[in-house]
């Protein structure tokens, strides 16, 4: 992933879909730019299960300024997002 054209997208283009539906390992991944100060993130399995992430601009770009950060804030999210989802079970 390009953080530097992501960035761009976000703040200079104001586009609504940064990335949509890219591979992240067994997971679809799709970064939106919403209205108003937050970026919502969505990963999808080949189920079609979803899970949802929103977090202010701001505190996205501080976690991805790179791309290992950028992966982690990922990971952690889907770890987070799964291990709720199965405890709610």
């Amino acid at each position: 992933m390009d953080i530097k054209e992501m960035q761009k997208d976000i703040l200079e283009h104001d586009l609504f879909e940064v990335v949509d539906r890219m591979p992240y390992g067994e997971y679809f991944l799709s970064i939106y730019n919403t209205e108003g100060d937050q970026v919502a993130i969505l990963f999808e399995d080949a189920e079609g299960t979803e899970a949802w992430w929103a977090m202010d601009k701001e505190k996205f770009f501080t976690y991805g300024a790179t791309v290992e950060g950028l992966e982690r804030l990922l990971n952690g999210i889907l770890y987070y997002t799964h291990e709720e989802e199965c405890t709610n079970e």
